[in-house]
């Protein structure tokens, strides 16, 4: 960069996924580029998806795109076609980053790692062209009579087009802090309420009181912390009625449970602060999600007869093929150890409810701090869906999570990062050669 330049014909603020993305696209394109990001790299985020590993996209994608991007899924349509699951490997295969899919359609860099896909990035940001700056975080936008005037805390720049690509409030120590929003708000635009989506969920049963409480009924090694529960169903419960449903693994932490079945749920938490009132909001397990509740007690009660000497917790094991501190779930301290024929039948349909509906009481809404996404953003609605250039002003196009959208965990996110960084960049390059 020429220390006297000032002036670019597109200026992308924020250089994470989607940001990156438009700046290539806006570059490969013609135009000139110019990248500003607050934290001292680029894609730090993008260095915590998919475990380390990189999620880059999922093959399912578009046939699900429906379901899977929730309310404002129909502004997709245009965007995911125009640049597909299979152009994203295509793409990434250019920057010789091969890859490979894994179960539910993910699909992985053959590196399994997120930094190899970083660093393909970074260096076609070189080759292309676009000037990156670090922290160099944005103070303020506005549009002139031939452009926009974008300040630093140091410099001032002029573009003909800028791209908003700043990210949403989740996991701030990456750079997500919110900054886009208020950016937005300043030059006309809605942003829709926000909250935490693709989160871990908090359970009031595992706060330090409960479980001190449990520990001492069920004994010493009662604990679920580090248990995954394969293939389960789990369903969200507000005042008493169901939410939400969805099904898949489930890993109980310190604090609750995540994993993908809990974290496709935590969206749809009430954003209100503080703890929720007892009974008010509740997360139930169905550890045997391809059975019906009579099928169980058939299949418990014919186990129980042929076993009465087996102790109730060998016996869930065994019947069921649960692990034992999951059987746990559906006994109590006085049932684990005691033999079936010792069983009473209002004792049997209770582990039989709990193996189908085992109900915890959430405790609060997920912190956004930890985060994966946000839900809600820039409203949609002022956005036009083929080149996400803004309604209210000429020039301003957005990319990526600063936007109200949000998808389920499995590639579904960076997708969305990739498409409208794409599309953004080829409207802003053409805006600005135009």
């Amino acid at each position: 960069m020429n220390p006297m330049q000032k002036h670019f014909d597109v200026i992308v603020i924020g250089a994470g996924p989607s940001g990156m993305m438009a700046s290539l696209t806006a570059a490969s394109s013609g135009a000139s580029v110019l990248l500003l990001e607050k934290k001292e790299r680029p894609g730090k985020k993008l260095l915590l998806t998919g475990h380390g590993r990189c999620n880059i996209t999922n093959i399912c994608i578009p046939d699900n795109f429906r379901e899977t991007y929730h309310e404002n899924s129909r502004f997709l349509t245009s965007s995911l076609h125009a640049f597909s699951p299979e152009d994203v490997r295509e793409y990434f295969l250019s920057l010789d980053i091969p890859t490979h899919e894994e179960d539910d359609g993910r699909i992985f860099p053959d590196a399994q790692k997120a930094s190899s896909v970083c660093e393909a990035l970074g260096k076609a940001l070189v080759k292309t062209g676009v000037v990156l700056l670090t922290e160099s975080p944005v103070k303020g936008m506005e549009k002139s009579e031939d452009g926009w005037i974008v300040k630093t805390e140091s410099e001032t720049y002029t573009s003909r087009a800028v791209i908003l690509s700043t990210g949403g409030k989740s996991f701030p120590h990456t750079g997500s802090e919110g900054d886009g929003y208020a950016l937005a708000k300043e030059n006309g635009h809605t942003v829709t309420e926000l909250a935490p989506a693709l989160a871990p969920i908090f359970l009031s049963a595992f706060s330090d009181a409960s479980m001190n409480s449990r520990t001492e009924d069920c004994g010493a090694e009662f604990t679920l912390a580090g248990i995954t529960l394969p293939d389960v169903g789990s369903s969200l419960w507000i005042d008493g009625k169901e939410t939400k449903a969805a099904r898949g693994d489930l890993l109980f932490t310190h604090q609750g449970v995540s994993g993908p079945a809990a974290m496709r749920l935590s969206r749809e938490l009430p954003s209100s602060k503080g703890k929720y009132e007892e009974g008010s909001v509740q997360f139930v397990i169905d550890m045997l999600p391809d059975l019906r509740e009579e099928e169980v007690e058939k299949t418990l009660l014919s186990a129980m007869s042929e076993n009465p000497n087996r102790y109730m917790k060998r016996l869930l094991c065994e019947t069921f093929h649960l692990q034992e501190k999951a059987a746990i779930l559906a006994l109590d301290g006085k049932t684990m150890d005691i033999c079936a024929h010792e069983v009473t039948k209002e004792t049997r349909k209770a582990i039989v409810r709990k193996l189908k509906a085992s109900a915890f009481d959430v405790e609060k809404c997920t912190p956004m701090d930890i985060a994966y996404v946000t839900r809600g953003g820039v409203s949609v609605k002022e956005i036009d869906p083929k080149t996400m250039g803004s309604k209210v002003k000429e020039g301003l196009f957005f990319a990526g999570e600063v936007m109200d959208i949000d998808g389920v965990s499995g590639g579904y996110n960076l997708q969305f990062a990739w498409e409208s960084g794409r599309a953004a960049g080829l409207a802003a390059a053409e805006f600005a050669k135009g």
